[in-house]
């Protein structure tokens, strides 16, 4: 069985729309502090949303395409039949490191552990702020 961490070195070895990793969020609700989401996301908009599981909160990762309707959008299942989820945002830095060229959403299964990759994307003029948006 994984854990949270695992998804540092997951993350760090899928790259990023063919970027190398240098910076890894792990996801962290900012209502409740909870670990523990559902993902939703609508792959033709670059978007992902976080539903926490403790508070019900949600954040758009990275503020990607901003609000979706929920009959829009992929919800991510583990085989398991899980839907709860650790996630962490790996990112791909410019070449001065003060921005950010690309993204990917990592995810692990809380049930049975098995680690993830959701979907990644590049990002345009986006500086090292976007990182505080995991």
């Amino acid at each position: 069985m994984t854990s949270i961490e695992d998804l540092i070195g997951y993350a760090r070895e899928q790259g990023a729309a063919g970027y190398d990793i240098d910076e890894v969020r792990l996801c962290a609700c900012a209502g409740c502090g909870g670990r523990v989401f559902g993902l939703r996301g609508d792959l033709a908009r670059r978007a992902a949303r976080r539903d926490c599981r403790g508070c019900a909160g949600t954040h758009v990762i990275a503020a990607g395409a901003g609000h979706f309707p929920d009959d829009e959008v992929t919800l991510l299942g583990c085989d398991c039949g899980s839907d709860d989820f650790n996630l962490a945002v790996g990112f791909a830095l410019g070449e001065r490191r003060d921005t950010v060229r690309a993204l990917a959403v990592t995810s692990r299964c809380v049930e049975c552990g098995r680690l993830g990759f959701w979907d990644d994307w590049l990002v345009p003029d986006a500086g090292t702020a976007l990182l505080d948006l995991a």
